[in-house]
């Protein structure tokens, strides 16, 4: 790299470092926690919006409602509206997670206060009509069957029932065929008056825009909003299950093989230590599982990926293999892991997970809304001062920490397999 080049890149790092970046914390009189983060980059502004409860706000056998009620909160009421929101062009979604429904929203930073008062207009005052509520339970079915095809959402949610069993933690955030149909107009509003209030949301901006007028604009349509109270549900704990193999079939060409390890609640500490083992142990080329991808052949993919949770959460290392290849890879992925378990980690695996870490702290700044959604997440866990602990996390914490999670008698081995008519095919195919 050339010097002019690397000076650029030195510079763009502390400009846009998250660590450096101007953070404003503001807790409005209706208790809505207001978190801004000024970023220069770009004219766009990206908000996160979480409210607390989650999946485990449904109330029993109702699951899928918040996601509902999240859903008809964004609803246009009439046409007129629906043209001036999209003559604004902002990017929404949204989702259902344990422990909080989010709202991400993307638009041009000068748009941001028209988009603010249109959304507060129905998301205050949201219409729960049965012509609505029958239409959206259509599309929660939709959903529902997008995730059961989808291998890595059918293997989460398995997982997640596996580890919290019938707890909201477990269910689907589109709920059930069942649930969806037992929805009513006063299932809706009830749910809406209790959780949706100042108290119970948490707001993440990351904007050009000054944070004065941020937070005026915010002030004049959320902070406008009923107080209410905090969301105050236990969270569940994930308990290891007597059946530690779990294999399901279905019509694909291809075989998902995983472990999967509980982690405790993600106090700051451990919400590092869990994202360093997942990088050591299965993110890129220096990951102790990517062997299984190149020397062996035995996959087109492997990897890992946290599911974090306030009651605690689950490590999923994994590979995608073709048919054929199925009882070799499965088998080589039984003695990698034995291995792993055996040699252990050491001191150079603590310095890189550490510096990849760092390194995606300062990638998020290229991404307003992945910036918004870091920032919304760390407060709902309650993570403090998470820059300092990162650099101050030793080896022997690490290996500790490793050592208490990395246990193959805890875990629970899964896999999504062919069936056997496919199965047969392939091996006769390759043949």
């Amino acid at each position: 790299m050339k010097l002019p080049n690397l000076l650029s890149f030195v510079a763009g790092i502390i400009i846009f470092s998250p660590i450096l970046a101007l953070t404003t914390n503001r807790t409005l009189s209706n208790g809505l926690q207001l978190i801004i983060e000024q970023n220069s980059y770009g004219q766009t502004t990206a908000v996160f919006i979480l409210i607390q409860g989650g999946k485990l706000a449904d109330p029993p056998g109702k699951a899928g409602l918040g996601y509902l009620v999240t859903r008809l909160c964004l609803d246009p009421p009439d046409n007129d509206f629906l043209k001036n929101f999209m003559k604004n062009g902002a990017d929404i979604r949204i989702a259902a997670k344990g422990d909080f429904l989010l709202i991400s929203i993307e638009c041009l930073s000068s748009d941001f206060e028209n988009i603010m008062k249109l959304i507060f207009r129905t998301f205050s005052q949201p219409i729960f009509s049965s012509l609505r509520i029958g239409n959206l339970k259509e599309n929660l079915k939709s959903n529902q069957k997008k995730e059961r095809d989808d291998v890595d959402s059918q293997a989460d949610l398995t997982l997640l029932e596996t580890f919290f069993g019938a707890s909201g933690y477990g269910a689907s955030g589109y709920g059930t065929p069942v649930s969806v149909e037992s929805f009513k107009g006063e299932d809706a509003t009830n749910y809406h008056r209790k959780y949706f209030v100042g108290a119970n949301m948490i707001m993440s901006v990351v904007s050009n825009l000054d944070p004065d007028l941020i937070i005026s604009i915010i002030e004049s349509t959320f902070g406008r909003l009923p107080r209410g109270e905090s969301c105050q549900i236990p969270s569940p704990k994930p308990i290891v299950p007597d059946k530690k193999e779990i294999c399901l079939t279905k019509e694909t060409p291809s075989a998902f093989i995983a472990a999967v390890f509980p982690l405790p609640e993600p106090t700051t500490k451990n919400y590092l230590l869990s994202h360093f083992l997942q990088i050591i142990l299965g993110q890129g080329p220096s990951s102790k599982m990517w062997s299984l991808r190149t020397e062996a052949g035995l996959a087109y993919e492997t990897g890992s990926r946290l599911i974090l949770m306030k009651g605690g959460g689950l490590l999923i290392l994994y590979l995608k293999t073709m048919a054929d290849k199925f009882s070799e890879a499965k088998e080589k992925f039984d003695l990698k892991l034995k291995e792993v378990a055996e040699k252990g980690i050491k001191g150079d695996d603590l310095e890189k997970a550490r510096e990849s870490y760092r390194l995606s702290l300062y990638k998020q700044s290229e991404s307003k809304i992945k910036r918004a959604e870091t920032l919304a997440i760390h407060q709902i866990f309650g993570l403090e001062k998470i820059e300092t602990h990162l650099e101050n996390i030793t080896f022997a914490e690490l290996e500790a920490f490793f050592k208490n999670v990395f246990n193959l008698e805890k875990s629970v081995f899964f896999q999504i397999i062919p069936s056997r008519g496919n199965l047969i095919n392939e091996k006769s195919g390759s043949e």
